[in-house]
């Protein structure tokens, strides 16, 4: 069952705790902001966007790892809600 960003329970250390599947996660300070920014309704470009201005890295990095992101938390069943 897919679990909405806005349901995801995080901490300013990037524990997060999927309600849905019982399950914990260790983010990044990068994956947890890109979490934020998708729970705040953020998309893909916004993500891209803010990161590049945010963090010390090279557009290709964002651009890559921002897509490796974006698949593995599909993967887990996280989405934007309806």
């Amino acid at each position: 069952m897919p679990t909405l960003f806005s349901d995801l329970m995080l901490n300013d250390r990037g524990f997060v705790f999927d309600p849905a599947s019982g399950e914990t996660f260790q983010l990044s300070v990068t994956g947890l902001r890109v979490v934020r920014l998708l729970q705040d309704g953020a998309d893909e470009a916004a993500v891209h966007a803010t990161i590049l201005a945010e963090f010390e890295v090279d557009e290709n990095t964002v651009h890559r790892d921002v897509e490796d992101f974006l698949k593995t938390i599909e993967q887990i069943g996280w989405r934007a809600g309806v």
